[in-house]
Order: structure tokens, then sequence, then C-alpha cells
């Protein structure tokens, strides 16, 4: 029974050590941030999901991300709905939905809600300074290989 534990520990432990390059980590941290931003009954959150699990990045951070980030959602759903409701209200906004509305993928994106909108508006928003500040974060505290750290020297160089 306690392999069973220390096997399941072990597992988890093991999405934290895979793809630990500083850009690995703070794409899976800014894909888990927009997962998390977003309601998870529509296309848009397994379409994520799929990216988080098919692209070369850090399950653990990822996951971890996304379950922190749905947590304190609740303090942002006044704002995200606001958002939604001021964008669905543009003339722009409802000629298009009118278009894609015809097409059955979109309709199942769940678009035409004001949280579904606004919190992924947020959530691209969000993306590219998540997605720096961690890179920055990362390479700044990860440990670098010796060769990173040597000056380039020249090919023609010979002793």
């Amino acid at each position: 029974m306690l392999e069973f534990v220390w096997a399941g520990i072990g597992g988890i432990v093991g999405l934290f050590l895979k793809e630990t390059k500083p850009h690995q980590i703070a794409l899976a941290v800014a894909l888990g941030v927009m997962l998390g931003l977003i309601p998870k009954a529509n296309l848009i959150a397994v379409v994520l999901v799929l990216v988080l699990f098919l692209t070369r990045c850090n399950l653990g951070f990822g996951i971890l991300a996304a379950a922190l980030v749905s947590l304190a959602m609740s303090r942002l759903d006044p704002f995200a709905d606001a958002l939604g409701i001021r964008l669905l209200a543009e003339a722009s906004v409802i000629d298009l939905e009118a278009t894609l509305i015809q097409y059955p993928l979109f309709a199942w994106t769940a678009m035409n809600n004001t949280m579904v909108l606004g919190c992924f508006v947020l959530g691209v928003i969000a993306f590219l300074p998540v997605y720096l500040l961690v890179f920055v974060a990362c390479w700044m505290i990860l440990p670098r290989k010796k060769a990173d750290s040597l000056p380039p020297t020249p090919k023609d160089a010979r002793a």
C-alpha cells in the first residue's frame, strides 16, 4: 500500500522535474494562468488543456498555476463580467458574432457569454507579461550549466 503512495508522490514530483528550462516553465505558467482564468465548460478550455499537454512545457507548474488562478478567480469575476458586457455591446463585435455563431464550433466556445469573453480577453492580455516575468525569474534563479556562463570563443583560434 505504501508503495502506491510513494509511486504517486514520485509521479507528481516527476511532473515538476521534467522540462526545466526557463522558457518551458514560463510557457507552462502562462498557459496555466490563461487556463485558470477561463471558465472550464467550453471549447476554449479544452483547447488550452490540449496545448498545455501537447507542448514541451513543465506540466507540474502549468497545472499548479491553473489551479491557483482558478481558486483566486472569484475576485476577478465582476471585472471580467463587466469587460465582457462592454465588449459584447460594441457594434463591430455584435456583427462579428452574428457571422461566427453560424458555425457549430464557435457556439461551443461560448464566446457569447460575458464571463467567457471577459476572462478570455484577460487571459490573452496576461499571457505575455506572465511569460516574461516567469522567464526572467527562472533565468535568474535556476542554475545554469558551466558552458552557459563562459564567454563564447572564436572557432578559428588555435593554441
